[in-house]
C-alpha cells in the first residue's frame, strides 16, 4: 500500500540536517522523513576529526568513527539514504534527482548541504613533490592520520581552525611541519585581530612548526598540473605511490554546496539566503539550515551572516525542523533565530575560546592578561562604538574564567 503521507527530503546527513530531522519528530509531524547524504556515514562530529590522536591500527577509520558518534545517529524513525547525493532540484515542481539516476518527490524539503574544502587548484590539481588533500570526511580523516602516524613530513597551507588544528595534532605524531599562511600574518586574524594572531604564529614557532606568511609562504606554494596520481581515500598507506611525496594539506576555507540548486531563482552568492525563521523564499515549503545557510544577523541589523560552527548547526537546523512541522500544522515558532556564536578550540595545549561577533568590532580592550603572552592567559572584549560585541579568551589553564563568564553574560544581555 502506497505510503500517503507527506514525504519530507532533508538533503545533508550531517548535524543540521539530524537536528531538522529531530525537530520534526519531537513535533510528532505525520511525515515520511528521508535523509540523503553524500557520505556511507550517519552523523558524526565533523569537528572532532582534527582534535585527537590514534594509536596505530588496521582498524583506524572505524575507530576514529566510533570516537566522533553523535547522540541521535542511531535513529530508525527517518530514512536514511546514504551514499546517495542530490544533483539537482526542481523546487517549483517539489522533485530531486538523485546520484543514482532516480528522482524523488517531497512534499517539504530541508536543504542542510554543508560545505566542501576549498582547494587552490580544484579537482584533479596535483604536483611532482606532493601529495595534495583536504580535510571534511570520515575517509579524509583515515588517510590524513594514516600519514600523519608515519612521522613525516606534512605541509599545511591556511591558519584557521582546522589547519592550526592539524598542526597541532601533526606534532603530537612527531612529524615536521611547515604552515602556509599568505593572505594573513597569523592563526585566526580574521577573527581575533593582528596583534593576538602575531602572538599565535610565534607560539607555533616556539612549539617547533615552521611558519610562513605573505611572500615567504607564497614561495612555497605549488604549481598544480591536471593528474590523477592522487590514490583514493581507502587506499592503504602501504601503497608505494603514498610514499614517494610528502603531504600537502589544504586548510584554506570552504565553500556552500549550492550548485544542485542553479536554476530556481535562489539567492545563492554565499550559501543558501534564509529569513530568520530559516524558510528560503518565495517558498513556503522550503528551509535551509547549518553551514549553507545565511540568515539575518540577530546581532547586526540589516546585515546577513552564515557561520560555520557545530553549534550554530545545531541551532538552526532545530529551527528549520520546527519551522517546517509549523508550516504543516504542528504548532507554532514564535521566536526567530537568535544564535549566539560561540566556539572554542585547543592549539599545542592553548585553549582558545570565542563568542559573539569579534569581525563586527572597530576596537579591542584587554581586560586582563598580555595579548603577547597568551599562554599565560589573556581575556580581550571586541567593542563596536563603545560596546563589547565579541571576546576572545586564551589560556593553558582557567586562570580568567569567571571574568570571561562575566563578559559572555554582558554579551547575551546586550
Amino acid at each position: 500500500m502506497a505510503d500517503r503521507r507527506p514525504h519530507i527530503a532533508v538533503v545533508g546527513s550531517g548535524i543540521a540536517g539530524l537536528r531538522a530531522a529531530d525537530a520534526l519528530l519531537k513535533r510528532e509531524v505525520d511525515a515520511r522523513i528521508v535523509v540523503f547524504g553524500d557520505e556511507p556515514h550517519r552523523t558524526y562530529n565533523r569537528p572532532g576529526l582534527t582534535k585527537k590522536r590514534y594509536p596505530l591500527s588496521d582498524a583506524l577509520e572505524s575507530t576514529i568513527a566510533e570516537d566522533v558518534r553523535v547522540k541521535g545517529a542511531e535513529n530508525d524513525a527517518v530514512t536514511w539514504r546514504l551514499g546517495t547525493g542530490v544533483r539537482s532540484a526542481d523546487l517549483s515542481g517539489r522533485t530531486l534527482r538523485l546520484s543514482t539516476g532516480e528522482t524523488f518527490e517531497y512534499d517539504a524539503l530541508v536543504i542542510a548541504a554543508g560545505v566542501r574544502p576549498r582547494t587552490a587548484f580544484g579537482d584533479g590539481g596535483e604536483c611532482a613533490l606532493h601529495t595534495h588533500r583536504t580535510l571534511r570526511g570520515l575517509g579524509d580523516a583515515r588517510y590524513v592520520h594514516q600519514r600523519l602516524q608515519a612521522s613525516e613530513k606534512v605541509t599545511i597551507t591556511g591558519a584557521g581552525f582546522v589547519a592550526c588544528e592539524l598542526a597541532s595534532l601533526a606534532k603530537e605524531y612527531g612529524c615536521e611541519v611547515l604552515m602556509l599562511e599568505a593572505l594573513r600574518r597569523g592563526p585566526f586574524e580574521s577573527l581575533l585581530g593582528e596583534r593576538l594572531a602575531t602572538a599565535l604564529g610565534r607560539r607555533l614557532v616556539q612549539h617547533g612548526i615552521t611558519f610562513l606568511t605573505g611572500d615567504s609562504a607564497r614561495e612555497l606554494l605549488c604549481a598544480a598540473e591536471p593528474s590523477h596520481a592522487e590514490p583514493p581515500p581507502d587506499r592503504s598507506l602501504s601503497d608505494q605511490s603514498l610514499s614517494d611525496r610528502s603531504l600537502f594539506i589544504e586548510a584554506i576555507g570552504s565553500v556552500p554546496n549550492v550548485e544542485w540548486l542553479d536554476g530556481n531563482g535562489l539567492d545563492l552568492s554565499d550559501g543558501v539566503r534564509v529569513d530568520a525563521y530559516m524558510r528560503v523564499s518565495p517558498w513556503d515549503n522550503v528551509f535551509a539550515a547549518g553551514d549553507v545557510a545565511r540568515y539575518p544577523d540577530p546581532w547586526t541589523a540589516g546585515s546577513l551572516t552564515r557561520r560555520e560552527f557545530w553549534k550554530n548547526a545545531i541551532d538552526t537546523g532545530d529551527l528549520a525542523g520546527r519551522s517546517l512541522a509549523s508550516s504543516l500544522g504542528y504548532g507554532s515558532v514564535t521566536s526567530p533565530i537568535g544564535y549566539f556564536p560561540s566556539m572554542s578550540t585547543e592549539v599545542l595545549g592553548l585553549r582558545i575560546q570565542i563568542a559573539g561577533d569579534p569581525r563586527a568590532s572597530d576596537a579591542m580592550e584587554v581586560v586582563c592578561g598580555d595579548p603577547d603572552e597568551p599562554e599565560q592567559g589573556v581575556l580581550v572584549a571586541y567593542l563596536r562604538e563603545g560596546t563589547a560585541v565579541g571576546a576572545a579568551y586564551l589560556d593553558k589553564g582557567a586562570r580568567y574564567n569567571s571574568a570571561y563568564i562575566k563578559l559572555l553574560r554582558s554579551l547575551r544581555e546586550r
